[in-house]
């Protein structure tokens, strides 16, 4: 049964240190967008695509929207996802494919529970805020810190009193370790496919 919330992939980033749009890579049978899209769309009741423009690449099973912003942060792409949520909304950077499906549903059945505007898992002693479930209370405090030119979604989740998911809650759940590996270099990129 699929969870009664939508999900969000964020893939507006600017991929400056890849060089490439991250969303368009190779993974699996199709791009990194596919794989992400595919996988939420069989546990969340709707996926959506937050992008700058549109792809001229396959997103699979997702309705794309633009963050309309022409600044690079992921706060917009997060205020474009709330706009579209009727309570809450699982947001995932395009970038972390590491997460198990069984993860993502601790984190999504935790913030389901939340009467918090937000859940974030913590990693390493570091907020995941782009791996997080999100209400759709949070974005009028987004949308006030973007017109201040403050743009963290740390410091949002912590003007919001977000819940925390500690780590030692969910880390059974990320044997290999890799859930919140980022891909920001094609040493990155190579290095994650070994171990998918």
């Amino acid at each position: 049964m699929k969870l009664p919330m939508p999900a969000a992939v964020l893939a507006g980033g600017a991929s400056k240190r890849m060089g490439r749009p991250k969303a368009a890579l190779p993974w699996g049978a199709g791009t990194l967008l596919e794989f992400q899209t595919t996988r939420l769309s069989a546990l969340f009741s709707e996926v959506l695509v937050v992008v700058k423009e549109q792809p001229q690449f396959p997103v699979g099973p997702a309705r794309v929207l633009l963050d309309g912003s022409p600044e690079y942060a992921a706060i917009h792409g997060l205020v474009r996802a709330l706009d579209e949520a009727a309570d809450r909304i699982f947001v995932l950077a395009v970038d972390l494919p590491g997460l198990t499906h069984d993860l993502v549903r601790a984190i999504a059945d935790r913030g389901l529970a939340t009467a918090s505007p937000a859940l974030i898992p913590e990693a390493g002693g570091r907020l995941q805020p782009l791996a997080a479930v999100w209400r759709r209370s949070a974005g009028r405090f987004a949308k006030t810190r973007i017109a201040k030119g403050m743009l963290s979604l740390v410091a949002l989740a912590d003007e919001v009193a977000a819940e925390i998911f500690p780590e030692k809650e969910w880390r059974r759940l990320d044997p290999s370790g890799v859930a919140f590996a980022n891909l920001n270099t094609f040493a990155d990129f190579a290095a994650h496919r070994e171990r998918a």
